[in-house]
């Protein structure tokens, strides 16, 4: 890994999540840095760099393997992420709802739940969650 990928991948991660973002990486990078290194070069630096799918989409498609997993913490940051890359609060519910077949109610249920909190609280805090 590089340190262009380093760069990029905390360019990347910070238009997504912001502020909250940003505090939750470093807290991991102070705890287990290799871990949190890890994440911004491969995860951010390498796979969100590719060119053939939009920063949104990316978004929406971990929201939907988050939901399979029943991760409502990541459905929350991911939520976050999707509306500041300008996803629409419809485009995220649909996401998840789309998943209800394969992943079933509950699981969908919880998602549901976590993207809620992030709706109901947006307006609130859209200024602390915008990208920085």
């Amino acid at each position: 890994m590089t340190e262009e990928e380093y760069r990029r991948g905390k360019e990347i991660r910070d238009v997504a999540f912001g502020k909250e973002g940003i505090d939750r990486w470093e807290a991991l990078n102070e705890f287990v840095p290799a871990h949190a290194r890890a994440i911004q070069e491969y995860v951010f630096g390498q796979m969100w760099d590719r060119p053939h799918l939009e920063m949104k989409f990316r978004e929406l498609i971990v929201i939907a393997c988050a939901a399979a997993q029943d991760l409502s913490g990541e459905v929350k940051l991911h939520t976050r992420g999707a509306l500041n890359r300008g996803a629409t609060k419809d485009e995220v519910l649909d996401t998840i709802l789309n998943c209800t077949p394969y992943i079933g109610f509950p699981k969908t249920n919880h998602a549901l739940a976590a993207a809620k909190e992030i709706f109901d609280e947006w307006e609130a805090n859209q200024e602390e969650w915008k990208p920085r």
